[in-house]
């Protein structure tokens, strides 16, 4: 090696000693714009290092305190997301910030959207150079968020929501082999679990989903989707509907009545409502039809069997198939757990084999039309999980699903011309569906923002 003069060592030196303590000060990972520097809360409250990552994981341990400021350069911005088991009261804690804040919060905001708040979500706070909360941001749902901001005289609470466009949708599909439930068929085109729920219910009091359902049948709908920043939230109301079942054409249009009730009725304003509904368990099958001369399955006997039977999941909601009163809620060996209700003093229906009651349900209970009664069982004599259903009309069994039901009131015909014009374009819209085009030449299954 070769010999060099002191003075270029002693140079050399105090250049790389400079050069080190330049780099412990520099931090290691900068964005382009350092406002936009992150750091974390661990548990102890020391700052360290995050990764971008971690700011929206819910299952991430850490609290993500990020530096930005809002208008007042004072001021810094803390992002948390919840975890599972938080409460808003641990959260303050974990940031070290006065639990004074919290209270008045609490108190302003009068919501229990901050009491209750959802793992998964995120919390965005500003705090003064003092340690203060200046305001305090949660996002409630896709559409509201609950903002705090300190005034003078304490914290004002607003609720901020974003605007929903809405579209119209249009879907038609049918019954086949491949798809032989309107639940399955549904799914295959697209539909939500609860939209397919809304159609069953619009056509529950004319057709048995259980037992009337043939290949070749079809439906259509139109219906509103709500969006928010291009992101869909949730199903709207169904605007129309048309279900065609073994020939027969069944129509439900809404309609906004004077009295400001949105209400379902036929093409010719006859309400789809009646007293009784078809069917009291939805999306099961009939394992066991009316029949005077059944062979009983476990005596091994012919017996009359004056109901049906519909075949589904233990634990299936039993609902009541119309107005009325609960005359008993018992148990015998033979139908296990059972309900019977009166409704006037013509018809009577009857609930047996069920694993349990609904809460509440006992004798002299009055129930509603669609109300959650029981849960599908297999108490008493039962091969398996099912309900067996009765019909009476003045003392005598009648098939359920063949019994005349007695209809709602139709549209008043004062109110006739508003309905049919109101009700117009749904029809228009149906019946291009139904040709395999809308009208503006699209797909039979299309969406259009109103």
């Amino acid at each position: 090696m070769g010999h060099y003069p002191r003075s270029n060592l002693r140079l050399a030196a105090l250049l790389a000693i400079g050069t080190l303590a330049l780099g412990v000060m520099m931090p290691t990972d900068r964005s382009e714009d350092s406002s936009n520097d992150t750091i974390s809360l661990a548990l102890e409250l020391e700052p360290t290092s995050l990764t971008a990552d971690n700011k929206n994981d819910p299952e991430a341990a850490a609290k993500d305190a990020s530096s930005q400021s809002d208008n007042n350069p004072e001021h810094i911005r803390l992002s948390y997301i919840i975890l599972q088991d938080d409460n808003l009261s641990a959260v303050f804690a974990k940031l070290n910030i006065p639990a004074r804040d919290l209270q008045e919060i609490l108190l302003a905001s009068g919501s229990d959207a901050l009491r209750r708040i959802v793992p998964g979500n995120q919390l965005n706070l500003t705090q003064n150079k003092t340690g203060q909360i200046h305001s305090l941001e949660y996002k409630i749902d896709a559409l509201r968020t609950l903002v705090a901001t300190r005034k003078t005289s304490g914290f004002v609470i607003e609720t901020v929501e974003k605007p929903v466009v809405i579209v119209t949708a249009k879907h038609t599909a049918g019954i086949s082999e491949e798809f032989p439930s309107l639940y399955k068929a549904g799914k295959q085109a697209g539909l939500s679990d609860n939209l397919i729920m809304e159609l069953a219910n619009l056509f529950q009091w004319d057709i048995s989903f259980a037992l009337d359902l043939r290949y070749g049948d079809r439906f259509s709908l139109v219906y509103q989707e709500h969006y928010v920043d291009g992101i869909k939230v949730k199903d709207g109301k169904i605007l129309a509907a048309e279900f065609s079942n073994s020939g027969k054409k069944y129509t439900a249009l809404l309609y906004q009545r004077d009295n400001g009730d949105n209400t379902y009725f036929s093409e010719n304003g006859k309400s789809l409502k009646k007293a009784f509904i078809r069917d009291p368990v939805h999306f099961s099958y009939v394992s066991s039809s009316f029949n005077l001369r059944r062979l009983h399955p476990i005596h091994k006997k012919v017996r009359p069997h004056r109901g049906i039977d519909y075949a589904a999941r233990k634990g299936t909601p039993v609902v009541a198939a119309g107005d009325g009163k609960i005359y008993q809620a018992s148990t015998n060996e033979a139908s296990g757990n059972f309900l019977v209700i009166n409704h006037g003093e013509q018809y009577v229906t009857k609930y047996l084999h069920l694993s349990r009651f609904a809460k509440g349900m006992r004798a002299g209970k009055k129930v509603k039309q669609g109300q959650r009664i029981g849960y599908v069982g297999s108490t008493g004599w039962a091969t398996g999980p099912h309900l067996h259903y009765e019909f009476l009309v003045s003392g005598v069994h009648r098939n359920p699903k063949t019994v005349g039901l007695p209809n709602a009131d139709p549209i008043p015909d004062a109110e006739l011309n508003t309905f049919r014009l109101q009700t117009r374009g749904y029809l228009q819209q149906l019946a291009a569906l139904n040709k395999g085009i809308d009208q503006t030449g699209l797909d039979a299954s299309s969406k259009t923002g109103e």
